[in-house]
């Protein structure tokens, strides 16, 4: 799956002389938590909901509050937008994009081509592509296994599953830092005995979680 294939591509967009209070409307009407930051058709910044609440300003100001509404209304998106966007590119795997946004802890990534915006992709796309990828919106029960170290244990717990007369509907495999390897599989059925008693007989610790 490529960042393509999940990006947003209707955006809410705004530009560095937009002011505050046009910002916050247009985050809350839409719902939204980034908007990119477009001179032109030029990605210059990009505006999170994190951004605009560090330009509210303290309780703590001494300024009168007409004066506060005074300075707040002519603020300027240019002046509290983040202009070290990090972007990814439209080709590049959601993986990648995910990774991005853990390491630099942000919680949407502009899809670009040059300095041209293309789209939006955000951990709530790749939270809901993480829940497809296990199956969790179909009816089926899960199972967890453990592969250990085991030669071809992946192929082996396919045929296991196969032979015990069950259908995959999906199957992710997860390691540790120590390299124990784990295998969630998602079989269509509402009766997994069969299934964990074959995959304990050959060897796997096998247990049944939450049936979705």
């Amino acid at each position: 799956m490529l960042v393509q294939d999940v990006m947003l591509t209707k955006l809410f967009t705004v530009t560095p002389e937009t002011t505050l209070p046009e910002a916050l409307r247009l985050t809350g009407q839409r719902g939204v938590r980034h908007l990119p930051v477009l001179d032109g058709n030029r990605l210059v910044g990009i505006l999170s909901d994190r951004d605009l609440k560090r330009a509210m300003a303290s309780p703590a100001t001494s300024l009168e509050a007409h004066e506060l509404t005074y300075l707040l209304d002519r603020l300027c998106v240019a002046e509290i937008m983040t202009r070290a966007v990090i972007t990814i590119g439209p080709t590049s795997p959601i993986e990648d994009a995910a990774r991005l946004m853990v390491l630099e802890k942000i919680g949407a990534l502009p899809v670009t081509d040059g300095d041209r915006l293309l789209g939006l992709v955000t951990e709530t796309d790749v939270l809901r592509l993480f829940v497809r990828a296990l199956g969790a919106g179909e009816p089926s029960t899960r199972l967890d296994v453990g592969l250990g170290n085991r030669p071809h244990a992946l192929a082996e717990v396919v045929q296991t599953v196969g032979a015990a007369g069950a259908e995959i509907s999906s199957l992710v495999t997860l390691a540790s830092e120590g390299g124990y390897k784990e295998v969630i599989v998602r079989v269509r059925t509402i009766n997994p005995a069969p299934v964990v008693w074959a995959l304990q007989a050959r060897g796997f610790t096998a247990r049944e979680t939450r049936r979705g």
